[in-house]
């Protein structure tokens, strides 16, 4: 009978070769052993494969597996198949994980009854390889100890950028694997999907101060500024499914379903965008007239200035008016992603 860790802890991997090292180093010296490390090569076209086998041959608790490249989510699922510990975490292949992470999320769950940490931290904005910013991203000590009140402070979180991201919580292995919870196949949405589905079945919840991850990413790269087919249809599918989860707090949800919309139209800017000029209207014109955008709009929670502004925007239903805006939005954020992620904050 195969061991039981107390952590798995599941790392996609999709051509790091030059920073997949730091990421598992922070992982492996941990003071707390009792983990396993699941690394899933997605598919690498570099040197990410003997970068793993090295790891693998120095230090047992180190397993990966090489699939077909499927994306982040995919590869998650490839790696959740494979656990056979207590509870989950997640770590990406570019991210680190701080010192003690590991001892802390164990002592904070001696409880049995907790379905899920969420822990605060570090989130380091780069512009290119220049750091430009960094901030703590907190989350309050509290103690969660029923269904209801832990839909109660879902949107309290998340206005607080502490419920989207799955590496600053601790799952029960049990829960994901009951449930059949898995990454859909997505490039966007595919974190908040999981874990609303995970939220479904959360009684007792610890949201703590704790700064256990840091997060490191190019502002100017972001998923922000990338666009994808069908990344608008993975926002309605979150609206629609956070809907469904609970309706308390349904007009800070449709204002923060409002800003990721904007994050749709924002990529069409960039040079990864095939559309021409008029798809890209027909694009915009599509969004505005979509029945969860109208109903965001009308219903949006317009407690800060920069919700007004939004909210305003996509009350125009205007084409040219949201074309401008979020070329306008693009721009700031290629010159000056420090001051973009500063924007953010105030929403």
């Amino acid at each position: 009978m195969e061991n039981t860790p107390f952590f798995s802890v599941v790392m996609p991997a999709f051509n790091c070769e030059n920073t997949i090292g730091k990421t598992i180093t922070s992982v492996l010296k941990q003071s707390f052993t009792d983990f396993e490390l699941i690394i899933v090569n997605d598919g690498s076209t570099d040197d990410t494969q003997q970068v793993l086998e090295r790891y693998h041959s120095e230090d047992s608790r180190v397993k990966f597996k090489t699939i077909q490249n499927g994306g982040p989510g995919n590869a998650r699922n490839k790696g959740i198949e494979i656990t056979n510990g207590r509870y989950l975490l997640f770590v990406d292949s570019d991210d680190v994980m701080k010192d003690g992470t590991l001892e802390i999320y164990a002592n904070h769950v001696k409880d049995e009854r907790i379905d899920l940490v969420v822990s605060s931290y570090s989130m380091n904005v780069l512009d290119g390889e220049e750091l430009v910013d960094t901030r703590l991203v907190e989350a309050p000590n509290q103690s969660i100890e029923t269904h209801e009140e832990f839909l109660d402070n879902i949107y309290p979180l998340m206005n607080k950028q502490l419920m989207y991201v799955a590496w600053n919580k601790l799952f029960k292995l049990e829960i994901v694997k009951s449930h059949g919870i898995e990454f859909p196949p997505y490039n966007s949405c595919e974190d908040r999907l999981f874990n609303i589905h995970y939220f479904n079945y959360v009684n007792n919840c610890k949201v703590v101060s704790d700064v256990l991850y840091d997060y490191s990413f190019d502002g100017k790269n972001s998923l922000t500024n990338k666009y994808f087919d069908n990344k608008f249809d993975t926002f309605v599918e979150f609206y629609r499914e956070l809907l469904a989860l609970t309706k308390k707090h349904e007009k800070g949800f449709s204002a923060l379903f409002l800003k990721g919309v904007m994050s749709c139209i924002i990529p069409l800017h960039s040079e990864s965008c095939p559309l021409t000029y008029r798809e890209k209207r027909n694009y915009i014109r599509t969004i505005m007239q979509q029945p969860d955008v109208i109903k965001a709009s009308k219903d949006s929670l317009t407690d800060t200035k920069i919700r007004q502004v939004m909210k305003a925007l996509f009350k125009t239903k205007s084409v040219s008016v949201n074309y401008a805006a979020s070329k306008l939005m693009y721009s700031v954020s290629m010159t000056s992603p420090k001051t973009i992620e500063k924007f953010k904050r105030k929403f």
